[in-house]
């Protein structure tokens, strides 16, 4: 199923899905998008409601799931710099992925 076939999402929300699953902080996505950060964080609140989570994991792990997790375009200057690895300690709460039916640990 493609981008288009999720039809209670804005072009927008999808854009924003992509970025952020992919790793793209929310100022870089609004600069990307060319809207104002709080109108990117508005959207992806909006987006969390529809799906029925409100977490990040569990947006990307849904992501996944429904075909929506495809690389980012060619690579270019602007993408390699925002696409440039940041290494970050994050644990995985496996309760919430198990509490969404998700895990299957």
């Amino acid at each position: 199923m493609g981008k288009h076939g999720f039809a209670g999402f804005s072009e927008r929300e999808l854009s924003i899905i992509q970025l952020r699953t992919n790793g793209v902080k929310m100022p870089e996505i609004a600069k990307l998008l060319e809207i104002p950060k709080s109108s990117g964080y508005d959207s992806l609140q909006a987006i969390y409601r529809k799906v029925g989570i409100d977490d990040l994991s569990l947006l990307t792990r849904w992501a996944i799931q429904n075909g929506l997790d495809e690389a980012l375009g060619p690579e270019t200057a602007e993408t390699r710099e925002i696409m440039r690895p940041k290494v970050y300690k994050q644990r995985i709460k496996l309760g919430r992925l198990r509490r969404a039916g998700i895990a299957n640990c």
